[in-house]
């Protein structure tokens, strides 16, 4: 039985058929068999709908086409179409020398594209038992033998045509598959190290000054090509707005009063993360708030400072419509959680331990902080534990050294292969200042082994 079940799936065939039939592939092969052999032609698909032309002998096919009983082959497609035992089946007609064949290919065991054979025989000898005298006046002759033969042969070779066309298909596929899952590891190593980079600038100021936050939010407005991104302040229960801090991009002014006492700008108050863009389904006092702040879409996060007050970040776009992809949300999530645990006022030593544990836990990559005087692991998510505990609670920092250097020798970005694991990773050093003053190691690591596979596999 022809079945291409390994070849392809089921999604890739239609649009796969209409390029063949509009290619002309299907009419070429149907007429190389009519040159070949005394034999009518047509090709349909799992409906039955022709995708060519009958052919033949121009003088001859007219005359066929009356003669083929429409009913008996539809019942043939269909019970050929059905079966899970027969792909082709060659019928006697009313007519003693014209014989009707069906040849199906199949899909996952579905039916896909169908040949439909006639043959006028030269070799018929009974002639009994039939209601019409054999036909005369035909030069398209055929055996039954040669007919059985060429609908059998037009069957395998089309099957081979989709096959070979349905893996190409499947191989671009992959590739692209390939290619946009490494665009999208790069994406979020980049944003890993732009985390980094943002704890980095936090744990260097003890105090948070103002020139600090203003930083901080504008590496995030510049990373995520925003317009305006704001810390601010709403005291007490009214509406009042008090700005902490606030960035715009070049060429662009929000003029966001330092104090707004307005009900336009309740939803400046939000209880919980809200994103509006062009694409959200906003009520209309959403759409007059977000006109009145001059924004077109934003992100407002609350920042959970404790007896600090109620305080927010707004990250907006002015200029035009924005649709936030969701590792965009998420990234501003993780920024705000950095900044809201570093003004929560903890020690920094419970900071890093406790609150940011929180973040690093789940950054999506194994990551550690060694100190570059000793090589001593100062802190280890449970990823990065994963791979090199021997033992619950026995990070081996021997294996961990070792394995990834020092961040002094090989600052920034490289591959390696982990030989226990048998897995490949990108590894990420950074050198930073830790929260003693202390020069130290932030060292991401990042499983590419899927990566390096296919990058493998297109070589060869």
């Amino acid at each position: 039985m022809v079945n291409l079940e390994r070849a392809g799936g089921m999604q890739d065939v239609a649009p796969l058929i209409q390029s063949l039939r509009d290619g002309g592939v299907l009419e070429n092969l149907q007429r190389c068999f009519n040159k070949m052999v005394n034999v009518f032609l047509y090709c349909v698909d799992k409906d039955g709908f022709p995708l060519t032309e009958f052919s033949g002998k121009e003088e001859e096919v007219a005359r066929i086409k009356e003669l083929i009983d429409r009913e008996q082959l539809q019942n043939m497609l269909a019970r050929i179409g059905e079966s899970t035992l027969e792909d082709q089946a060659i019928e006697t007609t009313a007519y003693p020398n014209l014989r009707l064949a069906v040849a199906t290919v199949r899909v996952e065991g579905k039916p896909v594209i169908s040949w439909v054979g006639c043959g006028v025989l030269f070799d018929e000898e009974d002639l009994e038992d039939y209601e019409n005298a054999p036909l005369e006046d035909f030069t398209s002759l055929i055996s039954e033998r040669q007919l059985a033969r060429t609908i059998d042969a037009l069957r395998d070779m089309t099957d081979a045509l989709l096959k070979e066309r349905l893996s190409v298909v499947n191989a671009q596929a992959a590739d692209r598959r390939s290619r946009h899952l490494e665009k999208e590891m790069e994406e979020k190593l980049i944003r890993e190290q732009m985390l980094s980079q943002l704890m980095q600038v936090i744990l260097e100021d003890r105090e948070l000054k103002e020139n600090t936050l203003f930083k901080y939010l504008k590496m995030i407005g510049e990373f995520l090509e925003l317009s305006v991104a704001a810390l601010y302040r709403t005291p007490g229960n009214n509406n009042c707005i008090e700005m902490i801090s606030k960035w715009c991009a070049k060429m662009v002014t929000w003029e966001m009063e330092e104090a707004v006492d307005s009900p336009d700008f309740s939803l400046l108050r939000t209880e919980k993360t809200l994103v509006l863009s062009c694409k959200s389904m906003m009520g209309a006092k959403e759409k007059e708030a977000i006109q009145a702040l001059g924004l077109k879409a934003l992100i407002l996060i609350p920042v959970e400072t404790g007896a600090l007050g109620n305080m927010y970040a707004c990250f907006g776009v002015k200029e035009k419509d924005r649709v936030w992809e969701l590792s965009e949300i998420r990234f501003l999530s993780d920024a705000v959680k950095i900044l809201q645990y570093s003004m929560a006022g903890r020690a920094r030593n419970d900071l890093l331990e406790a609150k940011l544990e929180r973040i690093l836990e789940h950054l999506g990559a194994a990551l550690c902080v060694r100190s570059l005087k000793t090589g001593d692991i100062l802190y280890a998510n449970s990823q990065m534990r994963s791979l090199f505990e021997k033992e619950p609670g026995t990070l081996d920092e021997r294996d961990v050294n070792g394995l990834l250097g020092l961040a002094a020798q090989a600052e920034g970005n490289r591959e390696l292969y982990y030989a226990q694991k048998k897995r490949w990773y990108d590894l990420h050093n950074e050198e930073i200042e830790w929260m003693d003053g202390s020069p130290a190691s932030l060292s991401t690591l990042r499983d590419c082994t899927g990566r390096k596979r296919n990058a493998r596999k297109k070589t060869t």
